[in-house]
């Protein structure tokens, strides 16, 4: 490890909980690599406390935070400045402290859209199904769009999530996204949900859709994607995987994000290869 002095600029991230969280491991190996003197820890913040914790950033100059559950819309009140992109996608990861000024920044959709492109998945003019309507769901969908995505199906439990979704999408970006499947053939198909992590293991994501019955529509040319890293492949990548898909999980999003975010914090222009280095150093995969 490098040393601390008083010299050291701080970074973080904020959440409640927070003791699952990989990014210090993540952004301590990246100063190390290219040798700034910065260092990154975890604070649990609970909800009542945002506040307090955001003028903190500007009282102790921590030049920055990524935001964790459950706070990434309610920190958006505290922020001087929101870029579009984050003020677009509804939700703010990434703080940067500018001398006192703070700026909200979005990374995690480019985080997901860089790790399809580096495992060579084409989203542009590609059929996409997203399983589940959850609060990462909205996000993604509208970087989809932004990289040339040709139609895109949300498919949820609760089918009036999916409609509100897909009405919200088209004031947002003129871009009218299905509900129903008419036909089960897509390019990519993502898990946002749940399913396949503890204590879900064994559960399929498709499981609670009624209009899929069988995973038979995935096969050689489909791309799977799962949001979910822990386990390394849930159920849903392994009978993906049996058909013969290119399975991708959520690691590659969680790296590529806090990439995007450390270029942020730092400045700093971070070499090519530095997500492949974090994948086999710092996760061992």
């Amino acid at each position: 490890m490098f040393e601390i002095n008083g010299h050291t600029h701080q970074l973080g991230i904020i959440g409640d909980p927070i003791e699952h969280t990989f990014s210090p491991n993540m952004h301590n190996f990246i100063s190390e690599a290219v040798h700034n003197n910065y260092v990154y820890s975890a604070w649990h913040v609970k909800p009542e406390r945002l506040g307090a914790a955001i003028e903190g950033l500007r009282a102790f100059d921590i030049k920055g935070i990524n935001v964790t559950s459950p706070h990434k819309v309610n920190v958006m009140q505290y922020l001087d400045e929101i870029t579009d992109t984050a003020r677009e996608l509804g939700s703010v990861n990434t703080i940067v402290n500018r001398d006192g000024h703070l700026i909200g920044h979005n990374t995690d959709a480019d985080g997901f859209c860089r790790s399809l492109e580096v495992e060579g998945v084409k989203i542009s003019g590609s059929k996409i199904l997203i399983i589940g309507a959850g609060g990462v769901t909205r996000p993604t969908i509208i970087r989809l769009i932004d990289h040339g995505a040709k139609e895109i199906t949300v498919l949820n439990r609760t089918k009036s999530k999916a409609q509100a979704l897909r009405d919200d999408i088209l004031k947002t970006k003129d871009f009218e996204i299905k509900t129903d499947a008419d036909a089960l053939k897509f390019d990519i198909v993502i898990n946002t949900t749940s399913a396949g992590m503890e204590p879900q293991e064994n559960v399929l994501p498709t499981e609670s859709i009624p209009e899929i019955d069988s995973l038979d529509f995935i096969n050689e040319s489909t791309a799977v994607a799962d949001m979910i890293y822990n386990p390394d492949e849930t159920l849903f990548l392994a009978e993906a995987k049996k058909r013969g898909a290119k399975t991708i999980n959520g690691l590659g999003m969680l790296i590529y994000q806090g990439i995007i975010a450390y270029e942020l914090f730092t400045g700093t222009k971070l070499p090519d290869d530095m997500g492949e280095r974090i994948r086999k150093e710092v996760f061992g995969r």
